[in-house]
């Protein structure tokens, strides 16, 4: 046993060395030798004590904690969960709103092209009837001027007959005969000349009449057409012109950005030009050319919104989690959405992907650089399915939901930015509720 001790001291030395308590009383002096085993066991018995205490500690607290405020907890917990459901409930009626809304644009957008269509076609009629019009008069004056010319024949013809029958009173001879024959001839020949005129005159007097009732339906047609595309337009226009400027952005200035990359002669966005032999009306040609400005503006402003991340990444149900903003102290420069591990990302609107890979804090993450200076960040995902350089549509697929990089559960952290600023992402998806 003596020789287990000094073992142990020797053990324990280098790190609880001996040490002497020196005990003065009176003229005596005394000493109490600390060996390191005794060192060591003093140190466990107290670490054991403090340890005691803790635990004795925390159950009290705990016990105490259970028993006071297990009612309120469970009462805040009820609140909370209660508002979870009713926010879910309203995130799926605002879905269903979107999906209708972009039902009625899809069909007034549908409606315009066929109006479109028909009223281009009708013009092209209404050209073809005014080209036949000027054929049919131009017919009717050769007629009225054939007419004229038999009714000169024909009084000529009678000035020889009256001139015949003088000579008649004053000779007789043997070609008296003759001479009558051929007045005869010539004067039937005139008036089967006179009545072919007449005829075809009436025929080209009623074909001119029917033509000019035909362009009046036409130009009528034509007057409900225009009427309806206009109010197909003002319906289309209004809500992508309060779209943009909701979200901050100057309708004219995106229009003429766009115009200038798709400045192409025959494109479907080229400039409207429309020809004034299209219709007799001149106030109707006036209204066709101010709608066809219209509805080239309506597509520029249409093509402006898909380069915009107007809609949302995620078309599966999730739960908002975090808003825009500060967040502990710390800036949180997107919002948080929550779905399950593999839940499909989206991009927002037409762009390129300028990253695609691992970031420090945002795990695997994608970066797509959109026109007008936008940015949109899809951050934390559990699988990148698109490369940098890849160009990508508004609805495409990118990636997979997950929890990669500083992240506590699955979710998507999702940024829009402005000329490398972040901004408030509900901006877009708020304004862009009642249209897509």
């Amino acid at each position: 046993m003596g020789d287990f001790r000094r073992w142990v001291n020797s053990a324990l030395s280098p790190y609880f060395p001996e040490k002497r308590l020196f005990i003065q009383s009176g003229s005596s002096t005394r000493y109490l030798r600390l060996t390191p085993l005794s060192q060591f066991m003093s140190g466990a018995a107290s670490l054991a004590l403090v340890g005691w205490l803790a635990i004795a500690t925390a159950s009290v607290a705990i016990d105490f904690v259970g028993g006071s405020g297990t009612a309120p907890t469970v009462v805040l917990q009820e609140a909370y969960e209660a508002r979870l459901e009713e926010l879910a409930a309203e995130r799926d009626q605002r879905a269903s709103e979107a999906r209708s809304a972009q039902t009625r644009f899809q069909t007034a957008m549908e409606q315009i092209g066929r109006q479109q269509t028909a009223l281009l076609q009708s013009a092209e009629r209404g050209r073809e009837l005014t080209t036949a019009l000027d054929l049919m008069r131009q017919r009717l004056h050769e007629a009225v001027g054939q007419r004229d010319a038999a009714t000169v024949a024909n009084d000529r013809l009678v000035a020889q007959m009256n001139e015949v029958s003088d000579r008649l009173s004053h000779e007789s001879g043997a070609d008296l005969a003759e001479t009558l024959k051929t007045v005869t001839g010539a004067l039937a020949e005139a008036v089967a000349v006179r009545d072919t005129a007449r005829a075809e005159r009436e025929t080209l007097t009623q074909q001119v009449a029917d033509l000019e009732l035909r362009m009046k339906v036409n130009s009528e047609r034509q007057d409900e057409m225009v009427d309806q595309l206009e109010q197909a337009v003002a319906l289309s226009f209004g809500p992508l012109e309060k779209l943009i400027s909701t979200a901050n952005l100057d309708v004219d200035s995106l229009i003429e950005t766009v115009r200038s990359g798709y400045s192409g002669q025959g494109g479907p966005v080229g400039d409207a030009v429309v020809s004034t032999r299209s219709f007799d009306d001149p106030a109707l040609n006036s209204r066709f050319d101010k709608l066809m400005l219209d509805l080239d503006r309506m597509n520029l402003m249409r093509i402006a919104v898909e380069k915009i991340p107007y809609t949302m990444p995620l078309r599966s149900s999730y739960r908002f989690t975090s808003p825009f903003g500060r967040r502990w102290g710390r800036m949180h420069a997107g919002v948080d959405l929550a779905a399950p591990v593999g839940t499909p990302i989206f991009a927002t609107a037409d762009g390129l992907v300028v990253a695609a890979g691992r970031e420090s804090g945002y795990g695997n993450v994608v970066r797509i650089r959109h026109e007008f200076g936008f940015e949109t960040v899809y951050a934390h995902q559990s699988k990148i399915r698109v490369k940098v350089g890849q160009e990508v549509s508004r609805g495409v697929q990118i990636g997979d939901m997950g929890s990669t990089g500083r992240s506590t559960g699955s979710h998507l952290h999702y940024e829009v930015r402005v000329n490398g600023q972040p901004v408030n992402p509900m901006t877009y998806l708020e304004a862009a509720k009642d249209v897509f």
